[in-house]
């Protein structure tokens, strides 16, 4: 479907021309190479909103998905990619249709792709017109999207257009600003107890033999196999919250692995002493940004902090490739804080329409908060 619209902006373009592409998979293929390179052009190149993983995501997380690319174009150039999955689900207890973003906590992050140019605006606009015009959902369901994105823009176009929204907030997500100045590097982490930790693990662990960081930027299986037996050996595996404790998620950083090797944004950086694998990070690093969504330590060498320890050497070799920001992903736990005080807001999005996503709204937001709200009441003393 496509629809052709002139949107009222100060940098108007011609038209902008907004269509869906409904399917399963293969919509994503046939797209993939237009919106990569549109990801090269945008402010915020995330690994989490290129083809690539939305695709592994779909295909280790959901079965046989109904999936929807809306799309816009300003004389004919793709300045908007949107991927969302079709569903007929239940909503606080309400039957609804649903068209949500695919995403999850791996990663945790979801943003619609538009082009860096004053136009887009005027696309995320266009895009919400479209959307407003489709008789196929009640709930819009936009998880951990990031503030001042996309998403948080089509929000506000849903909410001048009179539809209920709600907005979660999540845990801060945090990241450091790699130091260009070397003098500055070695002031990192900023926390001076765990720099002074730091330099004590390093000497005692001198004594042992030499620590190494090694990167590695090809999808090796058996390197992966370490990092994943790693990540298993410690409190994850015991919960099951590892890799390994699931084939869909090892399918999934698999594909990853090998999709993003292929497009030369791979690192996989292992600390290792005397060939014993301290820590690692599952990172990934578009253009001038690394993201880590996986991380991992040897819990043998805990009083040594050698997830602290990676952090220092990946920092270095940042620094060293020319890379501005090493974000950590995920919310603002403790450690993660010991080395900045910067961090990003990420939310859940949603927009509700028509009956059952009004009667979805208010036993949401309304009447299970008021529920709550008794319950926790203290009664009044006699």
């Amino acid at each position: 479907m496509t629809i052709a619209y002139k949107p009222a902006s100060q940098v108007s373009p011609e038209h902008v021309v907004v269509s869906t592409h409904r399917g399963g998979v293969e919509v994503i293929d046939n797209l993939a190479d237009e919106w990569r390179n549109l990801c090269a052009e945008t402010a915020d190149d995330q690994p989490f909103y290129r083809p690539e993983w939305i695709r592994a995501h779909c295909r280790a997380f959901l079965f046989d998905p109904t999936l929807l690319l809306l799309t816009a174009r300003i004389n004919g150039k793709l300045c908007l990619v949107l991927p969302l999955v079709e569903e007929r689900t239940c909503f606080a207890g309400v039957p609804v249709r649903k068209l949500r973003s695919p995403v999850n906590a791996h990663g945790g992050r979801f943003d619609g792709v538009r082009s860096s140019s004053p136009e887009s605006d005027a696309a995320v606009t266009a895009a919400w017109n479209f959307l407003n015009g489709s008789n196929s959902w009640e709930v819009l369901e936009f998880p951990y999207a990031p503030e001042q994105g996309t998403i948080t823009r089509l929000i506000a176009e849903a909410r001048a257009s009179g539809c209920r929204t709600a907005r979660v907030t999540e845990r801060p997500s945090p990241y450091i600003p790699v130091p260009t100045n070397l003098e500055l590097l070695k002031q990192m982490p900023p926390n001076t107890k765990l720099r002074s930790q730091l330099r004590q693990s390093r000497h005692r662990l001198s004594k042992r033999g030499a620590l190494r960081l090694l990167r590695i930027a090809t999808a090796d299986r058996d390197v992966l196999d370490r990092f994943y037996a790693l990540e298993a050996s410690g409190w994850k595996g015991q919960q099951r919250s590892a890799i390994l404790s699931n084939p869909k998620t090892r399918q999934f950083y698999d594909e990853i692995a090998e999709s993003a090797a292929r497009f030369g944004y791979f690192s996989l950086y292992m600390l290792e002493l005397n060939d014993q694998l301290l820590a690692g990070h599952f990172a990934l690093t578009p253009a001038s940004s690394c993201y880590s969504p996986k991380v991992a330590y040897n819990e043998t060498f805990k009083q040594f902090a050698p997830g602290h320890l990676i952090m220092a050497e990946i920092l270095h070799d940042c620094a060293m490739r020319g890379i501005q920001r090493l974000d950590i992903t995920g919310s603002n736990e403790d450690w993660k804080m010991k080395w900045t005080n910067q961090t990003r807001a990420v939310s859940h999005y949603f927009v509700f329409r028509g009956a059952m996503g009004s009667l979805a709204h208010a036993v949401r937001f309304r009447l299970r908060p008021a529920v709550a709200r008794q319950l926790h009441r203290k009664p009044k003393s006699a």
